[in-house]
Formats: structure tokens, sequence, C-alpha cells
């Protein structure tokens, strides 16, 4: 009797700390991804910065060229025509 009742404390125990530990460890795992992909993110963010500035620039090239267009108007159309 006296046997049972302290395998079943040992395996609480041994549960309650294994538990413990696999948060710590998921915690230390989630917090090393984080700072990775802050990381690369960063690397990311910073190697496009020219790609950024060349597409901004197109794009204000490309609104001025429709403001010159002088009161060009650029439509479209469409139908939808069924065929039974």
């Amino acid at each position: 009797m006296l046997l049972t009742f302290l395998q079943r404390l040992g395996g609480v125990l041994v549960a309650i700390a294994l538990t413990i530990a696999a948060l710590i460890f998921a915690s230390v795992i989630l917090a090393v991804a984080a700072a990775v992909a802050i990381v690369l993110g960063g690397w990311l963010w910073w190697r496009t910065r020219d790609v950024r500035r060349e597409l901004r620039r197109r794009n204000l090239e490309g609104t001025a060229d429709i403001e010159r267009a002088e009161g060009a108007v650029i439509e479209g159309e469409y139908r939808r025509i069924d065929e039974r």
C-alpha cells in the first residue's frame, strides 16, 4: 500500500517536472525562431531596398505620364455572351 502511494507520488512529480521542462524547451525554441525570423526579415528588407526605390521611382514616372496625357480617358467595357 505504501509503495503504491510512493510510486504514484513519484510518477506525478516526474510528470510535473517533464511538463515544466517541455514548456521551458518550447519557450526557448520559440524565442530562437522569433530572433531568426527578425534577423532574416531585416536582411531581406535591407537587400531589397534598391528594388523598392526603383519601383517607387517608376510608379511616380507612370503617374506623371498619365497626367501628361491631357484629358485622355482610358475606359473599358465588356459583354457577356452566353452560347447555348
